[in-house]
């Protein structure tokens, strides 16, 4: 019953927010949905068998709409996703970019990961640094395991990697293109 409702909340929000065509049936007015929730317990079989179908078309769309906007990204052999977005954005933008895919900019934790996103960069026409997903607000080195810091770099900031898979520390308010990462387990088709 629960999913029902999650469902037909996602669906509303998808038509007031896109307005696919043919979605413009699924609920005729605003003030419709309301109703149709309050009145979910009291439905008969045919019209829960209705919004069960209704429910089902969604979805599909929906998961279509996922295939749509991940053929974009690279796929690792462990499954987990990548995409180098050209356009500029600081650091905390980029970041809030990627969240709106369900993914974080890049965390790049071994050698493996670096050349993958490496290759990124380097198969793009994006010659500069892009923002990978670490930020720090210290002035020792990080806890993390793996890294791959030019020796001048500052460690006050955001870091950035080169096409040589160097990182680097800049201003996080810069204006950079960003690599985004869908970690196997969060990706939803």
């Amino acid at each position: 019953m629960r999913s029902i409702f999650v469902v037909l909340l996602m669906a509303a929000v998808v038509q007031t927010q896109f307005n696919f065509h043919g979605m413009s049936s699924f609920f005729s007015t605003d003030e419709e949905f309301p109703t149709q929730l309050q009145n979910f317990e009291g439905r008969t079989q045919t019209e829960i068998r209705t919004l069960k179908e209704k429910v089902e078309k969604l979805e599909k769309l929906v998961e279509g709409l996922q295939s749509i906007l991940m053929k974009e990204w690279n796929t690792t052999e462990s499954g987990s996703k990548y995409r180098l977005f050209e356009e500029r954005k600081n650091w905390d933008n980029a970041e809030r970019h990627c969240q709106g895919f369900g993914a974080h900019l890049a965390i790049i934790d071994n050698e493996a990961k670096n050349t993958f996103v490496t290759n990124l960069i380097n198969s793009s026409e994006t010659s500069d640094f892009a923002w990978i997903g670490m930020k720090t607000k210290t002035t020792t080195q990080t806890s993390t395991p793996f890294t791959n810091f030019d020796a001048e770099s500052p460690i006050d900031g955001c870091a950035v990697m080169d096409a040589k898979g160097v990182w680097s520390i800049r201003s996080c308010i810069q204006l950079r293109p960003f690599i985004c990462q869908i970690i196997k387990s969060d990706i939803s088709i």
